[in-house]
């Protein structure tokens, strides 16, 4: 089974929202990674797609206009939805986001022309997702897919500069550490069950799993999941 995004989270988006309401600090890094290379400033507009349930607010600076757009309403929000065949309303942006969700949308390269074109033509499209061939993309596809209702069979990012130098000026392109950190083992296991959608798995045999392909470090009481992310920051090609 090889769902798109849509299909999806139409059908375990809200426990993916449950996950991140409750635990909204545990991917801190992941997002401030984003614009690591490129920062946004105040007065900037931010393009957000897909936006999941509206996360991106918190790291962003004060005075800046988030757009924020959906594929599905699975998430239970009210974000107003994604649909690049329709005309685009909504302007020009400094900068745009898509996190960790490219790897379910199956015409890729479309899909970031789409979110170049929204862009100023000295705008950024900051991009991150998991690694091909990494143990992320293991457990996601071996783990995660044989625990939960909708499979997982992930189109992951390489380190190809010239694939994305085909589509715009790459300026970043490198993995990342972004570990997510909790309180302990068990806020740790059940932030992990929700986000991914996993059914009757008991909490010891993800840890063992994450612990095998992922890594999991001990700092006091508190833990941290060693998570890595492939970011690319693209520009819009020059024209003329």
């Amino acid at each position: 089974m090889n769902l798109g995004y849509a299909d999806i989270f139409a059908q375990r988006g809200h426990d993916y929202h449950a996950a991140m309401s409750c635990q909204p600090q545990a991917r801190r890094r992941e997002f401030e990674a984003l614009f690591s290379a490129t920062p946004v400033q105040a007065g900037q507009r931010v393009l957000d797609v897909p936006a999941g349930g509206g996360y991106l607010q918190r790291y962003l600076p004060c005075e800046t206009e988030l757009c924020s757009l959906e594929l599905t309403s699975g998430f239970g929000t009210d974000l107003p939805q994604y649909d690049p065949a329709r005309t685009w309303t909504h302007g020009r942006f400094e900068h745009a986001v898509c996190l960790a969700a490219l790897h379910h949308i199956e015409d890729q390269d479309a899909f970031l022309r789409g979110l170049l074109d929204r862009l100023t033509p000295d705008g950024t499209l900051h991009l991150a997702d998991v690694r091909h061939g990494s143990g992320i993309a293991g457990f996601l596809d071996g783990f995660v897919g044989r625990h939960n209702l909708t499979g997982h069979a992930g189109r992951y990012l390489r380190l190809d500069h010239a694939r994305f130098a085909a589509l715009g000026r790459v300026s970043r392109l490198e993995e990342i550490e972004c570990p997510w950190h909790f309180a302990s083992l068990d806020a740790l296991a059940g932030f992990c069950s929700r986000l991914f959608g996993l059914v009757d798995c008991p909490g010891s045999l993800l840890l063992d799993a994450l612990s095998d392909s992922v890594g999991i470090e001990r700092h006091g009481a508190q833990v941290s999941l060693r998570w890595r992310l492939l970011y690319v920051d693209l520009h819009p090609a020059a024209t003329g």
